[in-house]
């Protein structure tokens, strides 16, 4: 098996494998939430420290009961939490929901 040679053809040379690209990263992880509307709700409780459903549907032009099911979902993804246990307390975002709107925020950036 000496002498035997082996040639990088032209096909293999622009192969995606061998091609060694200095920018090449892996996809960023997806995120928990991403529309512009749970984004829109997540600035608005960053910027406002807490509110209630109805002061974001308000600011936001939403309609009640698609704010009130968001905000439940939001929830779910403890994104959001009520300040207190009482049925009227403001909410604000969570250290989960920072961390989201952060992330979102910076992919923003790298666009």
């Amino acid at each position: 098996m000496h002498g035997c040679l082996y040639l990088l053809t032209p096909v293999g040379r622009n192969h995606f494998q061998y091609v060694a690209e200095k920018t090449r990263t892996a996809p960023l992880p997806r995120l928990p939430v991403k529309s512009d509307r749970i984004r829109s709700v997540l600035e608005e409780l960053a910027k406002r420290g807490n509110a209630r459903i109805r002061d974001i549907r308000n600011v936001l032009a939403l309609l009640g009961t698609s704010a009130n099911a968001l905000f439940q979902y939001l929830k779910r993804k403890e994104l959001v939490a009520k300040e207190s246990g009482e049925a009227n307390a403001p909410y604000c975002l969570t250290e989960t929901g920072w961390t989201i709107l952060e992330e979102m925020r910076r992919r923003e950036a790298l666009e």
